[in-house]
């Protein structure tokens, strides 16, 4: 049902009561399918107009609809006519894939958009979706925006990760599934406020990924440790032509490199935008939790730009006999180090590095807020509490409008009881900030701020245009 509030003030008491009646007859009214709710949401009005639907027990034999959903193997593989400008619609539900080889490619994304008009994949307004099990973007795929999801594999509930023979893949019949989204196509592709976490590896983000952003992701958990080293990065991601842009995601709690832009003396790292980005308590033991652009070929065209990183270092360049260009601009490092190597031109300035055991700042915190390119309203957050209070004030003024209601809830537990929840009235937030290890013992951690109506029609059609 789609939630609709007025808030009536200071009004006469006759067109109070009006607008009381008035509302009372909209709600009545007002139990609305799904398909309706696409048709008001369309981003490109005129054009297409046309919304699909999957759900746990769907089949392929169905048409599509909220009533007759497909499943999600073969609306994604691209068994059906999806045209571009279309929206699929996943239903709520735990979707997992019935495929747990190794060699499997999971749930198998095919479909492709035009420029400019896209095909957006996406859960009902309102609804949790979790695919457990690989998620794999052919190569065939373009011009998507995969929204939203949350990828899981539940097998690792149990997994002891310390014991792990060679780290990631088992002999025997107690293999672990590969999990993650694995992007091996998807030019001029958004995947915009996943939720991964607890498998193998997290991102795998190639070459053939033309122009194409991660953007607003939380990853972690991600990895093992195996007798040799620890296996399993955030993001793994190489890249040539155009740029690829990693924004806004926050990783933590993962066992190995936290984003490995990386390639050999064969494979290219250059054309990548790194902003934005919030990283922390890592998985100390194997001290493999940097952030690293570069490796054997030379580097160029890279950016690495207003990331904030607790205990987690930041690295350009790696064993390449010289790098061409970078932009290394705004970055915080806390607890770790900024290194630069064999670039021949960069351009550095605004970075704060404060190395572990050194002198923290006199002021009680400081306070980073970053919005969503595409949900308005919804932020990151990142706090150095400095002075180690239990809450910490926070202006919203940038992000929320006056009377705009909204939620946060810790990175840690993204699905959680919020930790503040009202409407914004202009006034700082005092947020909570947790004491415990992962956070530096209440010295740092990260939140997301969502919007109150972060699923209301408005707000879908908002996100949705604003990631053509």
């Amino acid at each position: 049902m789609l939630a609709l509030s007025i808030e009536v003030t200071e009004s006469p008491a006759p067109v109070a009561v009006g607008l009381r009646m008035l509302v009372g007859a909209i709600l009545g009214l007002m139990v609305l399918r799904a398909d309706t709710l696409e048709s008001l949401a369309d981003p490109h009005p005129g054009e297409s107009r046309t919304g699909f639907y999957v759900a746990v027990d769907g089949q392929a034999r169905n048409v599509g609809t909220a009533d007759s959903p497909w499943d999600i193997e073969s609306a994604l593989a691209g068994a059906h006519a999806i045209p571009p400008g279309s929206t699929v619609y996943l239903k709520g539900g735990t979707y997992r894939h019935a495929d747990r080889r190794w060699e499997s490619p999971g749930f198998a994304i095919a479909l492709a958009g035009a420029p400019g008009r896209p095909v957006h994949i996406r859960p009902v307004p309102g609804h949790r979706v979790t695919l457990d099990g690989k998620v794999e973007v052919k190569s065939s795929a373009r011009h998507l925006r995969v929204w939203e999801l949350e990828i899981t594999v539940s097998e690792t509930a149990a997994w002891d990760r310390r014991v792990t023979a060679g780290g990631l893949k088992v002999d025997g019949p107690a293999d672990l599934p590969q999990g993650g989204l694995n992007v091996l196509g998807g030019a001029d592709s958004k995947f915009i406020h996943l939720v991964i976490h607890d498998m193998n590896s997290g991102i795998g983000f190639w070459r053939p990924a033309v122009d194409a952003e991660i953007h607003g992701c939380l990853i972690h958990g991600i990895g093992a440790i195996g007798p040799d080293r620890y296996h399993g990065p955030g993001i793994y991601t190489q890249n040539e032509t155009g740029t690829k842009a990693l924004t806004d995601n926050v990783l933590f709690a993962n066992y190995s490199t936290t984003i490995q832009a990386y390639g050999s003396s064969r494979a290219p790292v250059s054309g990548f935008r790194i902003e934005g980005n919030i990283a922390f308590a890592p998985v100390k033991e194997g001290e493999r939790q940097r952030v690293l652009i570069g490796g054997g070929q030379p580097s160029r065209r890279i950016i690495a730009a207003d990331n904030i990183l607790y205990e987690v270092p930041l690295e350009l360049g790696y064993n390449a006999p010289h790098n061409e260009d970078a932009v290394v601009t705004g970055n915080w490092v806390v607890d770790a180090g900024l290194s630069i190597n064999r670039f021949r031109q960069v351009t550095e300035f605004g970075n704060t590095v404060i190395p572990r055991g050194s002198q923290r700042p006199g002021r009680p915190a400081d306070v980073i807020l970053r919005p969503s390119h595409y949900v308005p309203g919804r932020g990151n957050l990142a706090i150095f509490n400095w002075a180690r209070r239990s809450q910490v004030d926070v202006d919203l003024s940038t992000l929320l409008e006056s009377g705009q209601p909204y939620s946060i809830v810790s990175a840690l537990d993204f699905y959680g009881k919020p930790l503040v929840a009202g409407r914004f009235d202009g006034r700082p937030v005092p947020v909570p900030v947790p004491n415990e290890p992962r956070t530096g013992n209440g010295e740092f951690c990260a939140f997301v701020v969502l919007p109150g109506n972060e699923y209301s029609v408005q707000a879908t059609k908002q996100r949705m245009s604003t990631a053509q």
